[in-house]
């Protein structure tokens, strides 16, 4: 290989090499030479250039070569010397006009009326009519929501509709006791209790009681906290009960004793879609289990299991499923089956709904 000889350098003047090439692809055997337009920017000494190819308009700007140069090395054959030329890269992309498909419309608009047939003048009017000026909509929509107030909405309970948290009331599962497993002022404040109980303190709450929270309160002296939870679990058990159509009523009332435990109810079990009160299935999942707490809490942590299943109208083997949710297990004392909330709690992990049975 011959030894070449640099003899000399030009660098990067006004009249420079500018390398070009394509943004969306690259010359081939079929380009022919195309004259282009070159601008200088006297600021910046970048150069911008614009070329007609294939009846599309290309443009691009000179890039900034801060970390290097790009050379061309030229040889001559002949006499076997170089030299070295600086030379600039300019990338040039489509030129798109946004106001092309406006003025398109705007001439045939004009033959359709001076030359057009009736149908075609009838369509073009039509088309007409439907053209919808931007700017007075985004002036309009500004309007309307200029005067929105915005509503701080509690979403946390939809986003944990996938775990055993969204169907139990707050749970403790590092609790050293029974007792500290639910606490009752976690289901309610102090202040709601005092609401609720100063409402129902002069009324006989146990005349339209779910029947199996009345066998269970009937035989047991209850304090201020047990009392709002026996009203409170009864009237989710109605809740249950009560049909969709009931349910979606504007007058419905779940607990008709006292408005601020009607209130909790509503909020808490109940959906709003479309501006209408709804209760899904995960919905009348979460009232039950959370009925079933309130009646463990109230009856020293147990139930009669076969009781349970009967007035609710569920097989054992599904109330056993929606026992394990709220920590709790179906045990055997003698001949009767027994739901028990006890240490360790039956499991911490949630089992996904399979079908619409829980």
């Amino acid at each position: 290989m011959p030894t070449l000889s640099i003899d000399e350098v030009y660098p990067k003047s006004s009249e420079n090499p500018v390398i070009v090439s394509f943004q969306n692809g690259y010359p081939t055997d079929e380009f022919t030479t195309k004259n282009c337009t070159l601008f200088e920017d006297k600021s910046t000494n970048l150069k911008s250039l614009t070329v007609d190819v294939c009846n599309l308009l290309y443009a691009g700007n000179e890039e900034k070569e801060d970390l290097g140069k790009t050379l061309i090395l030229a040889r001559n054959k002949t006499t076997g010397k170089v030299r070295i030329i600086e030379a600039g890269n300019i990338e040039v992309r489509p030129v798109l006009r946004d106001n092309l498909d406006s003025q398109l419309d705007t001439s045939r608009l004009e033959l359709s009326r001076k030359f057009g047939s009736k149908k075609q003048k009838k369509i073009m009017e039509q088309r007409e009519k439907l053209k919808v000026n931007t700017e007075t909509v985004v002036e309009q929509i500004h309007n309307v929501t200029i005067n929105l107030a915005e509503d701080q909405v509690d979403l946390s309970s939809y986003t944990k509709a996938d775990s055993e948290d969204f169907y139990i009331p707050p749970i403790n599962r590092d609790a050293k006791e029974v007792s500290e497993i639910y606490d009752l002022y976690k289901i309610l404040t102090k202040e709601q209790y005092e609401a609720i109980h100063s409402e129902i303190e002069n009324i006989d709450i146990t005349t339209d009681m779910a029947e199996i929270v009345k066998n269970i309160v009937s035989n047991r002296c209850l304090n201020k906290e047990q009392k709002v939870l026996a009203l409170y679990a009864s009237s989710l058990f109605k809740l249950n009960s009560t049909m969709i159509k009931d349910v979606i009523k504007k007058s419905f009332c779940a607990c008709p004793h006292s408005a601020t435990l009607n209130n909790v109810i509503l909020s808490n079990f109940t959906t709003l879609t479309n501006s209408k009160r709804n209760r899904s299935l995960q919905m009348k999942d979460k009232s039950f289990c959370h009925a079933v707490v309130f009646l463990l809490l109230i009856n020293d942590y147990k139930i009669n299991a076969e009781e349970l299943g009967k007035f609710a109208n569920l097989a054992i083997r599904t109330l056993t499923t929606k026992i394990r949710v709220i920590g709790a297990l179906i045990v055997t004392s003698g001949n009767k089956k027994i739901v028990q909330l006890k240490l360790p709690l039956s499991t911490s992990t949630f089992v996904r709904r399979k079908s619409s049975k829980f």
